[in-house]
């Protein structure tokens, strides 16, 4: 495999993958709000007294419990949003292009003149989104290649997903079913 693409990294997609990061590490704080927000609800409803049958108060805890996480991640998303769009615009630009050649022996990205390589050994991780495959070289860095942007999507998706099963150790992989 040997293929080639020059992709236009915007906002759109260096939030998509801030938010990924950001949703996965704290996925679980947000579900201990929420389940801290049931108990609050549940533990007052018995403090007040409050009239209604068991199924109102587990409905109030669900609710608040929502709520709670709703409320959580909607913030997330405003501030890194508006995160990307300051450092963006402190860059200069709206977007840049990312050359990529990916072929059996590893990857190469070139950036504003700045060129890249790396071998698929030395990949930390390898995931693949509805939207995008990222390319880690690092917990919070990576390579992006939205899928949109590919000129086949569907059998270019594929072809990597082989290229990336057969190079990369399958623990290093979060990849879609074919």
């Amino acid at each position: 495999m040997n293929r080639k693409w020059d992709f236009v990294i915007g906002i759109p997609e260096t939030r998509d993958f801030y938010l990924g990061l950001s949703l996965h590490s704290w996925g679980k704080g947000f579900l201990g709000f929420g389940i801290a927000a049931a108990l609050v609800t549940v533990m007052y409803w018995e403090l007040l007294a409050l009239p209604g049958e068991l199924y109102l108060e587990i409905l109030a805890a669900v609710g608040a419990g929502l709520l709670v996480i709703a409320t959580a991640v909607l913030s997330m998303y405003i501030t890194t949003t508006r995160r990307i769009k300051r450092d963006f615009r402190r860059s200069g630009k709206e977007s840049y292009i990312q050359h990529t050649e990916i072929d059996g022996f590893g990857i190469r990205v070139t950036v504003q003149g700045r060129q890249g390589k790396v071998g698929f050994d030395k990949l930390m991780k390898v995931e693949e989104t509805g939207k995008a495959f990222y390319l880690y070289l690092a917990a919070n860095q990576a390579w992006i290649l939205p899928k949109k942007q590919m000129e086949d999507p569907e059998a270019d998706s594929a072809a990597l997903r082989q290229l990336f099963s057969n190079v990369v150790e399958s623990r290093r992989l979060k990849l879609k079913k074919s």
